[in-house]
């Protein structure tokens, strides 16, 4: 017992110091986007940047907005529920083995969640000289509501050859909102042109929980078991952000637009606290009352991104393509004077995000379907880097859970319904979309003995209703 007992001192030594500084998987819960909006938007895929003419599109191509004819105001809610499975299932009755450990893992649900105010947003439209328009927009949408919850349990055997478990328990929540404001021109319907900016708000909060222990009667010094090492790890952040966005459309043919965009990294103020809950060490029962707490504020900047599009109209049919590019290696975090630089190099690197849709027109309905592909942005076998020592200098431990994003697949579809599809008179629409969304990550356990990462599909439904009047 005295190499478990030097063990886990180690462990909680590790864990009390794991959150002594930030990273750009700390980063990456605010950077991360999902795929929201309009329920328009969201039925066609988000593949509406060169088409314009919907609010959503504000902070991808600014100059979607100089399309407006008419003046928009509109509204969202949403349901939507979430599951956590490992990839490949791997439970309690079919275990895997991975580095000498047996592990497996609980599939989480969460509960069906009401968000009342997914979207708002109103576009003021004003003609000018030589049929040229100068149009005005405001937005507030979610980009990201993820709720997430990870389980995991391995086994293994001691110096003495006496076999211990552990459970590692993960609950995460992480929150963006978007606030935009657009003004974009409209010059004789060939050409458009329109900035951005953006002001984000972030809220995360996720709790971890580390529980080491001998079973009931696998341990002749402990017949009735013993929690060995219990740690309970909380930490909450959140921040003001902002970012600028500048846009153009060209319209050749009237069947025809190429839409091309350009956002600045997005500087964030993040303020994180965390805590670190003793209840169990090396054998001994402590009340939760010793722990580790502290907080820190640092700054964040996101990498710039670049967006391209296409919209083809046939009849009544519109086709849209989006090819966006994310330069996610410029990635720098920050604490007063201290940098860590180059740090998105390090971890991560550029990826891209795709969406194709398609919009059919049948009088005053329309039938929606889209997909979006993201790759991820993390490099195989990242983690979390100690080399720069004037910014990490009080760490000497990693955390035992990395979240590695992986690749994320959006599968949409929607249906819509306009009272007055082909005038410019007065008239109110409604609109509906689901998407189903499959968020691929590898979770690195990193403890003692020696690294295991496990694979998890996070996959959410959410049914999107928009109403909105145009005058």
């Amino acid at each position: 017992m005295k190499t478990n007992r030097s063990i886990a001192v180690l462990v909680a030594m590790s864990t009390a110091l794991a959150l002594s500084a930030q990273t750009t998987f700390d980063a990456a819960k605010v950077y991360e986007e999902e795929l929201n909006g309009t329920a328009r938007y969201v039925g066609m895929g988000g593949a509406m940047g060169a088409f314009g003419s919907d609010a959503s599109v504000m902070s991808h191509n600014p100059a979607g907005i100089g399309t407006y004819r008419q003046g928009d105001i509109n509204a969202s809610l949403s349901f939507f529920g979430s599951s956590v499975n490992t990839d490949p299932l791997v439970t309690s009755k079919a275990p895997a083995l991975v580095n000498g450990r047996t592990f497996y893992s609980h599939n989480r649900k969460s509960d069906l969640t009401l968000v009342p105010i997914d979207n708002f947003s109103f576009v003021l439209c004003g003609k000018g000289d030589y049929d040229s328009y100068l149009n005005f927009g405001v937005s507030f949408r979610r980009t990201l509501k993820m709720i997430r919850e990870l389980d995991y349990i391995d086994s293994f055997f001691d110096a003495d050859g006496y076999e211990v478990y552990r459970e590692y328990k993960d609950h995460q929540t992480n929150e963006v909102k978007s606030f935009d404001i657009n003004l974009s021109y409209n010059h004789f319907d060939k050409l458009y042109f329109g900035m951005t900016l953006g002001l984000l708000d972030t809220d995360t909060w996720s709790e971890g929980y580390f529980y080491d222990y001998y079973p009931k009667g696998s341990h002749p010094d402990f017949p009735d078991g013993l929690d060995y090492t219990v740690v309970d790890k909380m930490n909450t952040a959140e921040g003001k952000g902002w970012n600028m966005a500048f846009g153009m459309i060209v319209r050749p043919v009237s069947a025809l637009r190429f839409g091309a965009a350009l956002k600045t990294p997005t500087l964030y103020r993040q303020k994180l606290e965390y805590a670190d809950y003793l209840y169990a060490l090396a054998g001994e029962k402590k009340d939760g009352t010793e722990k580790y707490k502290n907080s820190v504020k640092y700054n964040f900047a996101s990498p710039f991104t670049l967006d391209l599009s296409a919209g083809l109209t046939v009849g009544q049919t519109a086709l849209g393509f989006e090819y966006e590019m994310h330069f996610v290696e410029r990635t720098s975090l920050s604490i007063g004077n201290s940098k860590m630089h180059s740090q998105g190099a390090i971890d991560m690197k550029n990826y891209s995000k795709i969406r194709v849709g398609i919009e059919q027109n049948i009088d005053k309905f329309s039938l929606r379907a889209g997909y979006n592909f993201t790759e991820s942005m993390f490099k195989d076998g990242a983690g979390i880097y100690l080399g720069d020592s004037d910014f990490n200098r009080e760490r000497s431990g990693t955390d035992f859970q990395v979240d590695r994003l992986g690749e994320t697949r959006d599968f949409t579809c929607g249906l819509g319904y306009c009272s007055a599809p082909n005038n410019s008179d007065t008239q109110f629409y409604f609109d509906v979309a689901f998407v189903h969304r499959i968020r691929n990550s590898v979770v690195n356990v990193n403890e003692y003995i020696e690294d295991v990462d496990v694979n998890y599909q996070y996959k959410s439904n959410k049914v999107l209703l928009t109403f909105g009047w145009n005058f």
